[in-house]
């Protein structure tokens, strides 16, 4: 069995952390920011004033080193490439939609989440694409 690479998984966590962050801003433009606040009610006593950007940009960080940690994680098993990052993706979107979800239930009645799924699979998409880029960086 192989060792992790930690340089390169923090290297990888760092860049996939930076991605994440970039398609979270460009989908919050895209999306509009109304319906992607009406989800976050939830945190906003953690996370007001100006400490609330410092705050989600670590989280998206420790995303990021979360992401490629599982990738490396799992390598071995399944092989590197797309497909064992999608998995990898596919493990920390799971746990973090779920985490989300979860505190936001709490918080708040689930019925004030907005209808349909399209953010769940935004954020699918874009913990996937993170997770590609951090692959890519991650070599054994």
């Amino acid at each position: 069995m192989e060792t992790i690479n930690w340089r390169r998984v923090v290297l990888g966590g760092i860049l996939a952390g930076v991605v994440l962050i970039v398609l979270a801003t460009a989908s919050t433009a895209l999306f509009g920011q109304q319906r992607l606040r009406t989800t976050f009610q939830a945190f906003r006593p953690a996370t007001s004033g100006s400490f609330a950007p410092f705050f989600f940009i670590l989280a998206f960080l420790f995303l990021g080193l979360l992401m490629t940690w599982c990738y490396a994680a799992i390598r071995p098993r399944f092989g590197p490439g797309p497909k064992t990052a999608a998995i990898a993706g596919l493990a920390v979107w799971l746990i973090a939609c779920g985490e989300l979800l979860r505190s936001v239930a709490m918080y708040e009645p689930v019925s004030n989440l907005p209808a349909g799924p399209l953010l769940p699979i935004l954020y699918l998409a874009t913990i996937i694409a993170s997770t590609e880029v951090g692959a890519w960086v991650y070599k054994e």
